[in-house]
């Protein structure tokens, strides 16, 4: 069987400007001079809020708040800033595997299904007793990153055109 194409990200990634400048008009689409708030409250003026929302070769040739974050995490290697970022937006950031995946799609989905079942007679084994410890919640979250970890990965092959074999 011919391999399919692959699937376009529902979600492309944007520039940083763009990003910016798409939260900023959604901040301030409803009320007068919300730009202005913002800029005092980060301690910079209007004119540089409005720089961050052009391409850098455009704008003010500084770069914008994400680029220099982006910059930061490049250089130190470390993703617990962008876990910080994650968590204080109540979300958590999920490092994508970058190791080349082994077996075909098919078998990686089972073995997702089978994990996640383990994960629910995991909880509930640690709810059976009516409370949760503190160890129990650790193991539960480190099995959990590790499927959301495998199920990100999953979907990105999926998105590149890898859907195994059909056999």
């Amino acid at each position: 069987m011919a391999k399919k194409p692959p699937a376009s990200r529902a979600t492309p990634i944007k520039e940083a400007h763009h990003v910016l400048q798409d939260a900023l008009l959604r901040a301030g689409k409803n009320e007068a001079g919300r730009h202005g708030e913002i800029a005092k409250a980060l301690g910079v003026s209007p004119s540089m809020l409005y720089k961050w929302r052009e391409p850098t070769a455009q704008g003010s040739g500084q770069p914008n708040p994400l680029q220099r974050t982006a910059l930061l995490i490049e250089l130190t290697g470390d993703t617990r800033i962008v876990d910080w970022l994650a968590q204080r937006a109540g979300g958590q950031f999920t490092l994508v595997a970058s190791e080349a995946p082994n077996g075909n799609l098919d078998r990686a989905a089972n073995v997702l299904v089978r994990e996640f079942g383990l994960l629910i007679a995991d909880v509930a084994d640690a709810i059976a007793d009516q409370r949760i410890t503190a160890d129990e919640t650790q193991a539960l979250r480190e099995k959990w990153d590790g499927i959301r970890k495998r199920t990100e990965t999953f979907v990105r092959r999926c998105e590149q055109g890898d859907f195994g074999s059909k056999s």
